[in-house]
């Protein structure tokens, strides 16, 4: 049981180090870094990771997530005047999201890792972006957006034909923002590469990792 409870609190802190990989690389790779660490943002983001892979597998009732929200109200109150507002509920409705996942049937199992695996991870790191960059760029959305969505594609590839279905529509995705020229020829190859390679060691070789390690992995490379 506490080698459980070890394994979850890791893989909190990894997810918490998951939502800033991106952002952090983007900001220093385009010279934004004029900037300083923001404590309360710190705190929030780790409320978020600390819920999603440690706290959501206890189960916790109503009265625990009445507690945990208003944790986090006290905390945004205290951040008014140094966190932007936009911030602070963008991240709060990613807690309500997670809280959800807790009442939601077997029978919504997609909708669930939907949530989990792509929405939250996508608005936490937009969120600390924002907060650092002061704005959002489309050049910083769409590759973040297009690797976690990526990441579920890869979790849910059981080579059916649906699944290269599924493949193809994100290469023809990838193809189309190229042509619009919200990511480069580079970052669409990228993807394309990662997520075939990924989906075929899954198949053939049983390679099989969970959604935050894919996430963490496209992250990177996207830089590279």
């Amino acid at each position: 049981m506490d080698n459980l409870k070890s394994k979850r609190l890791l893989a909190s802190l990894i997810e918490f180090i998951s939502y800033h990989i991106f952002p952090f690389i983007f900001i220093f790779v385009n010279g934004l870094n004029n900037y300083s660490i923001h404590g309360f943002l710190l705190i929030m983001v780790a409320m978020v990771a600390l819920y999603k892979e440690y706290l959501l597998q206890l189960n916790p009732n109503k009265y625990f997530h009445i507690l945990y929200t208003l944790i986090y109200l006290a905390l945004a109150i205290l951040s008014l005047h140094s966190l932007n507002k936009f911030v602070i509920i963008l991240i709060f409705a990613q807690l309500a999201f997670l809280f959800m996942l807790r009442y939601l049937p077997d029978s919504f199992q997609n909708i669930s890792s939907l949530i989990s695996d792509f929405i939250v991870p996508s608005f936490m790191s937009i969120a600390i972006a924002f907060t650092y960059m002061h704005f959002i760029s489309v050049n910083f959305v769409v590759p973040l957006l297009l690797i976690n969505l990526s990441s579920v594609l890869i979790n849910y590839f059981e080579g059916s034909r649906s699944d290269y279905l599924q493949l193809v529509a994100l290469s023809v995705l990838s193809l189309i923002l190229f042509l619009l020229n919200y990511i480069n020829v580079w970052t669409a190859l990228v993807i394309v590469i990662f997520v075939v390679a990924m989906s075929m060691l899954k198949k053939y070789r049983n390679f099989s990792e969970p959604n935050l390690c894919y996430r963490i992995i496209g992250n990177i490379i996207l830089i590279i």
